[in-house]
């Protein structure tokens, strides 16, 4: 087997663990990777090795080690305003009683950088650090502005927003808008979501009116990045 096709296979147990995954046995990784046990074995004994994973030697189950969190922490250092994207984020969440996000572009997905969920039963939970496919609201701000897709950028412009319903997941809906820094550089999205029976005629506007009240002190924020 080439490094290559070791490193991908690596990235894909690393990959099966997220907020509802956060400990996986042998078996449930095989189904998740569909990679043999004998694979999952010896690429897990490597990630052990270099603290990536650790294996409860009681029920045999994995789970992320302490290099994946050092990992995480640096990626996240590179981001020095994140304190204070998350206060706005808390504030906006007060005020719609909505999840809501900050989202980037990288590659062909989305990153859901900060994150604050709503403590309502029914809440559109997202990990922060989870990657999404470029659909939904914030999907489609990012592509906009990102790959010069005029449509859509005009559409934004014209409204100040995106709102869609049931695009990636049936029953949440979400309306994003675009940061800029004081150089108008397109920076990233910010988000409302939830599910779609609180994303009325009336609401979305409101919800939009929220999200633009913080134009210009993320605009201030992320100038200083």
């Amino acid at each position: 087997m080439s490094t290559i096709k070791v490193l991908d296979k690596a990235f894909q147990i690393l990959n099966s663990f997220d907020d509802a995954n956060k400990s996986i046995s042998l078996k449930e990784l095989t189904v998740i990777t569909q990679l043999n046990k004998s694979t999952i074995l010896r690429i897990c004994s490597s990630l052990i090795k270099h603290n990536f994973l650790i294996k409860n030697e009681i029920n045999g189950s994995y789970r992320l080690g302490p290099g994946s969190w050092k990992l995480g922490s640096i990626y996240n250092s590179n981001f020095k305003i994140g304190n204070e994207i998350k206060e706005i984020l808390s504030e906006v969440c007060e005020a719609t009683g909505q999840s809501t996000g900050y989202w980037i572009k990288a590659g062909n997905k989305k990153v859901c950088l900060y994150r604050v969920n709503s403590k309502s039963e029914l809440n559109h939970y997202v990990v922060e650090g989870t990657t999404f496919e470029l659909k939904s609201a914030t999907g489609k701000v990012l592509l906009a502005y990102t790959e010069d897709i005029l449509e859509l950028k005009n559409q934004i412009d014209k409204k100040g927003y995106i709102f869609t319903t049931g695009e990636r997941l049936d029953n949440i809906a979400s309306v994003a808008v675009p940061v800029f820094d004081k150089k108008d550089n397109f920076k990233g999205t910010i988000s409302v979501s939830g599910w779609k029976q609180f994303f009325t005629n009336k609401s979305v506007p409101k919800y939009y009116k929220i999200l633009s009240s913080y134009h210009n002190k993320l605009k201030e924020l992320l100038s200083n990045e």
